[in-house]
């Protein structure tokens, strides 16, 4: 009987992945979760805890009010320098929540969708520093000029509002997603599923831009955190479902492709008879 070709031996050392949902036998690890379900639920529990750790600090940076004297009236307002950086401190601690627990849970998911508690773990780790870093640096360096430009310019707040919200959220999408697939199959995957979740958070973007301003008219959806509680939660939610499916999908969608993912081995048909003897 003749050897097999190659190209079809796996490559020493190499880890195999096989995806299996439901299906008994096989080498695979027999899944409970899909994995669009499991990236759906992390991404619902993450956006439901960071709403949860947002509120507790929500209003907790008030600006300190200036006494001012105008044609004989006094006022104890503050400056829309100090108003906008109260507000940037606050969107930072929220979205800093946001970003690490997404990236957390998104990691955990990736565990265990490998079966593997120590990969997810280490994703969940990773997730969670990446997040937290990235939604806290980014809120403090790209808020307060782009609220300063909101006021100062003639464009459409609700156009710089929730361009400034894509600038925010889809890094902390990417983030998730990176840490996604750091645990599932290595360094190699995360900027391909880091790519997924930010396009993920783009669109929940722009859904939120459009449902804020429907069911929440009051709420000035365009600010980095929107006045009312339901608004905010909306904005949790989205984000995080956002990612989460678009990660989701993106791996279970290679069943529809022609070829393999990278991390996936060959596999020999089923129905593959035995090897023709070689001719003498």
């Amino acid at each position: 009987m003749g050897d097999a070709p190659e190209a079809d031996a796996p490559a020493e050392g190499r880890e195999k992945l096989q995806l299996r949902y439901g299906e008994e036998g096989g080498e695979g690890p027999l899944l409970v979760f899909h994995p669009l379900i499991a990236c759906l639920l992390a991404g619902a529990a993450a956006g439901l805890a960071a709403f949860a750790l947002g509120e507790s600090t929500y209003g907790a940076f008030e600006a300190a009010g200036v006494s001012r004297r105008f044609q004989g009236i006094i006022s104890d307002l503050p400056t829309p320098a100090a108003r906008d950086a109260a507000m940037a401190r606050g969107a930072a601690t929220a979205y800093a929540g946001l970003g690490g627990l997404l990236g957390l849970f998104q990691g955990l998911a990736a565990g265990l969708i490998r079966g593997d508690a120590r990969r997810g773990a280490r994703g969940g780790a990773a997730g969670l520093v990446l997040g937290t870093i990235a939604g806290g640096l980014l809120s403090l360096g790209v808020l307060p000029g782009a609220l300063k430009f909101r006021d100062r310019s003639s464009i459409d707040p609700i156009l710089i509002g929730t361009a400034t919200q894509a600038l925010i959220w889809g890094p902390i999408a990417a983030a998730a997603g990176a840490a996604f697939g750091f645990a599932l199959g290595g360094i190699k995957l995360a900027p391909r599923f880091a790519a997924f979740a930010l396009g993920g958070a783009l669109v929940a973007t722009l859904v939120y831009g459009a449902a804020g301003a429907a069911l929440f008219p009051l709420a000035e959806t365009d600010r980095p955190l929107a006045a009312q509680r339901g608004a905010r939660l909306l904005a949790h939610m989205l984000v995080a479902l956002g990612a989460g499916a678009a990660v989701g999908l993106a791996l279970t969608g290679r069943d529809r492709r022609p070829g393999r993912w990278p991390w996936e081995e060959r596999k020999a048909p089923d129905d593959a008879g035995p090897a023709t003897p070689a001719a003498s």
